[in-house]
């Protein structure tokens, strides 16, 4: 089993977290943890003529990192492995997307 998480580093993304390392012991076997942080495009209209990609992608993976800290945190000392990626776009479109392309069983995230 596969559960996607989405987080973006607020307390009710964090809250999803717990709710999962707080009911791992309901799965028969330790489903499979997917940590997943959307950052908005920045990369729209002149802003590549004034910044190149390589800062953008830096800016992308530092704010993702940072937004996923302190969920990767809480599963580091729960001692239970996952996987997390940072991808850009629109956070709904790009939790869809991501779900499909991990045949994620279920989705859990803050409102």
């Amino acid at each position: 089993m596969k559960i996607l998480i989405p987080v973006d580093g607020s307390a009710n993304a964090q809250r999803a977290v717990e709710y999962v390392i707080n009911n791992i012991a309901a799965f028969k076997e330790t489903p499979q943890l997917l940590l997943l942080n959307v950052q908005w495009n920045v990369a729209t209209g002149n802003v590549k003529l004034f910044i190149n990609q390589e800062t953008i992608n830096d800016y992308y993976r530092e704010q993702g990192t940072e937004a996923l800290q302190v969920a990767r945190q809480a599963l580091d000392v729960a001692a239970l492995p996952y996987q997390y990626h940072i991808s850009v776009g629109t956070p709904a479109e790009a939790i869809v997307q991501y779900a499909h392309e991990q045949c994620a069983d279920q989705i859990v995230m803050g409102r």
